[in-house]
């Protein structure tokens, strides 16, 4: 029996088309499209649809080239090279995660429909595989390649602007990049549905974490994917490297394929429970991510005694206590906040510093509104968002806030500092004081009125609508009112008062 028939293969094909035909169909209806009518309208219609939304991707296309090429005609030399330096290391990151990612739980991953008509099927067992790889891969290629055909535009404009050629040619060996790594990490998951005993030993997926300090005592066996990305940005990338690194890549999705004759499905079946869960959800899913963080936790915590023991404490003392136990039972969600805080810190630290334009701060401003830390108020979501156990809490809705979001606001806090203090490194020693007075007075603030922001967001209908106003609202004013009167003071002020607005908000509403 060989590993990949072609007639079960095929059969997988198709079913990947049903179903990718079906979540089209019901995306249109969304948008009008009758799927029962025949006549030739609906197929109009379709071709306007598609006919719009390529008008639309192309104008943010050309939106974004413009936006990129003026940032990169404005960076200075030295942020240049702080920008090449950086990318090396981002590459390895991504790729460690990926390591992780497959190691901790496998990459195939099924739905409750592949669930019914595979895994109960009598389809050979490595033909879920291929077709699982080929979709991830595409997608990341897609993601991948969009964002770096822009960051060429951004690299290449200090020097010369770039052509669609050079473009093209970083996407070429991005999407190289890409393929070498999902398929290392696609070895090591099936190895996990092949060998039981790999899936027990139970912190085996931080090994890659061996790779970061590896990659301060051997750079060039470590960093050497994002150097040749670098490379290619300025068309310096050897092309034997090209081939060879082809060469790998197949031989790795062959290995992975040739493995997954051999694969435990009931195994498979088990760790796709999340993703299956999530999958059934569709939309919904990505609309309420506190869902998500939910279904993950449920699914971590099966099968485990909870950690750590509430003390015997009695009034606002326990209700501290008790958010910081919750916390800590969580540390991830801890360690993501403290990432969150440092990564937006220096991004604001390098639009500060360097005078970029403003829409990266309008950017900014939208990422700390739709995708803040996720378990920056996990607690205090739980305590407003049960109405029976909400009763009982002799407290008003901004002391419960202030109870539920202290630990996990001090994480935030200290990676937001630490990266502020790391950033300042690099400036003069004139600069040097004055901006750490003023990232010490800001950040905390800042920090308090994000959490306030996404508190009072919870009290009202629509949630993502009203943060990502109460967001753009309250930091843009104070962005505004520091520029335009020239000091971070003004800003701050503006910063108190929203504080206050949101914190009467909580007091009354939650």
């Amino acid at each position: 029996m060989t590993p990949l028939p072609l007639t079960d293969l095929r059969i997988l094909f198709g079913l990947r088309w049903r179903q990718f035909r079906s979540g089209a169909v019901f995306w249109l209806r969304l948008l009008g499209y009758d799927a029962q009518a025949s006549s030739w309208m609906q197929r109009v219609y379709v071709l306007y649809l598609l006919g719009i939304g390529s008008i639309w991707f192309f104008a943010m296309w050309a939106w974004g080239h413009d936006l990129a090429l003026s940032i990169g005609q404005s960076l200075a030399p030295q942020i240049l090279a702080q920008l090449l330096e950086r990318v090396p290391q981002a590459v390895l990151l991504l790729q460690t995660w990926a390591m992780m990612a497959s190691l901790r739980s496998t990459p195939l991953k099924l739905s409750f429909p592949d669930m019914a008509w595979i895994v109960g099927s009598p389809l050979a067992r490595s033909v879920p595989v291929l077709p699982g790889f080929i979709r991830q891969v595409l997608t990341r290629c897609i993601l991948f390649g969009a964002i770096w055909a822009l960051l060429t535009v951004l690299l290449r404009a200090p020097l010369a602007p770039a052509t669609p050629l050079d473009s093209l040619r970083v996407v070429l060996v991005v999407a190289l990049l890409v393929v070498l790594t999902w398929s290392l990490a696609w070895l090591l998951g099936i190895l996990r549905l092949v060998y039981p005993q790999v899936s027990g030993w139970r912190w085996l997926w931080l090994t890659p974490l061996v790779l970061l300090p590896l990659a301060q005592l051997a750079p060039d066996q470590t960093l050497w994917p994002g150097r040749l990305l670098v490379l290619s940005v300025y068309d310096l990338a050897p092309p034997g490297a090209l081939v060879l690194i082809a060469l790998v890549a197949a031989g790795l999705v062959a290995s992975f394929v040739i493995l997954g004759a051999r694969i435990n499905m009931i195994q498979a079946a088990d760790e796709s429970a999340v993703y299956a869960r999530l999958a059934a959800l569709g939309l919904l899913a990505w609309r309420m991510p506190d869902l998500q963080l939910r279904i993950r936790l449920q699914q971590a915590r099966s099968g485990q005694k909870p950690r750590l023991r509430i003390p015997s404490v009695y009034g606002k003392r326990a209700m501290v206590v008790r958010s910081a136990i919750a916390g800590l039972r969580h540390p991830s969600l801890m360690l993501v906040n403290a990432l969150w805080g440092a990564g937006m810190t220096w991004a604001a630290g390098l639009i500060l510093v360097n005078e970029l334009p403003v829409p990266l701060w309008i950017g900014w401003l939208l990422i700390a509104g739709i995708a803040p830390p996720i378990g920056l108020l996990y607690t205090f979501r739980r305590d407003v968002q049960e109405p029976f156990l909400r009763q009982f809490l002799p407290l008003d809705g901004f002391q419960i806030f202030l109870a539920d979001v202290l630990l996990p606001l001090a994480f935030l806090l200290l990676g937001a500092l630490l990266a502020w203090f790391r950033f300042l490194q690099d400036l003069p020693p004139e600069l040097f004081f004055e901006y750490l007075i003023t990232g010490v007075m800001t950040i905390p603030l800042l920090g308090l009125l994000l959490a306030l922001c996404g508190a009072a967001a919870m009290t009202a209908t629509r949630e993502l609508q009203t943060r990502l106003l109460g967001t753009g609202a309250s930091f843009g004013l104070a962005i505004l009112a520091s520029v335009l009167l020239g000091t971070p003071l003004a800003g701050l002020v503006v910063v108190c008062i929203s504080i206050a607005l949101l914190g009467g908000v909580l007091m009354q509403h939650a």
